[in-house]
């Protein structure tokens, strides 16, 4: 068995591995592999001469008291069924952070993961805030007087998004996305009939990125205060239930000013991991690719 980078010219075989672990179909891999894929991101483990498991790291930084470092997110750690219980995905989470010299950081795929990972060596480190809103509560809301328009939900440009992003959720355990990043996840939620918006009101410029599920609306990343949420939420004609991720530190925050006692709603989810890194606890990671 060798490890080693991925290739263009095993995409085709990449794929398998992806559809067989992941069930995506052809042209979601096609949109990712297109956008997203690097020879320098992506590691194999070769066996029968042709690639057999797979994980990728995607760079970002984490925030930290004395400034930020340098991590890497693996993604898509996936293994062919017959080659399982070899420790393949073992050998190559080690193998990228022995290459990349940073700490690693992921999302468990299910609950009856983070037992795996914690014997590899990993913690949980990152959180986050969730809540269901019902339609109710969006009708309920105060909205725009008539005639006066208070929310403006304008496009969003990748270089707006870091610079929102980061000035309201910059502290520590917060992982910062660079650019590309960024861009990607806007390109991927638009390729979900996804929305993006900066939202000016009052003054303010905030984010809200959510996308359309089955019978749901889900509230993927916001800087919006509950009240505002609900208000633009009602702007925008939501009439299902809706589904809110929030930073943990956020929602935190607004309880303890007391501007949104609806904030309490929310219940803290665990939601990442790190490894070769002792500064984050209750950290804020997402848009991470689920």
């Amino acid at each position: 068995m060798e490890i080693r980078f991925a290739t263009k010219e095993m995409i085709p075989q990449i794929k398998e591995i992806w559809h067989r672990c992941f069930g995506d179909e052809e042209d979601y891999m096609e949109f990712y592999f297109t956008h997203r894929f690097t020879e320098e991101n992506m590691l194999v483990c070769m066996e029968d001469k042709k690639p057999v498991a797979m994980t990728t790291f995607l760079k970002a930084y984490l925030v930290t008291g004395e400034g930020e470092i340098p991590v890497h997110y693996a993604y898509a750690v996936a293994t062919l069924p017959e080659y399982r219980d070899r420790g393949y995905a073992k050998m190559l989470l080690e193998k990228g952070k022995q290459h990349f010299q940073t700490p690693i950081v992921l999302e468990p795929a299910s609950e009856s993961l983070i037992y795996y990972y914690e014997k590899l060596g990993f913690r949980m480190a990152f959180c986050v805030a969730e809540r269901t809103i019902l339609p109710d509560e969006i009708a309920e809301a105060k909205g725009e007087e008539k005639g006066q328009q208070e929310y403006w939900l304008l496009t969003v440009t990748p270089d707006e998004y870091v610079q929102l992003r980061d000035a309201y959720f910059m502290g520590n355990g917060y992982i910062r996305w660079d650019k590309d990043a960024i861009t990607y996840a806007l390109l991927e939620n638009d390729y979900a009939d996804g929305y993006a918006y900066k939202v000016q009101h009052h003054g303010r410029e905030e984010l809200l990125l959510f996308r359309e599920e089955e019978n749901a609306i889900e509230v993927l990343e916001t800087t919006l205060s509950e009240q505002d949420l609900l208000a633009v939420l009602k702007r925008l004609r939501i009439k299902v239930l809706v589904r809110v991720r929030k930073s943990l530190a956020a929602v935190e925050r607004e309880e303890r000013v007391g501007n949104d006692k609806k904030e309490s709603g929310y219940q803290k989810k665990d939601f990442g991991m790190i490894t070769g890194c002792d500064e984050a606890e209750n950290g804020y990671l997402n848009l991470t690719l689920e």
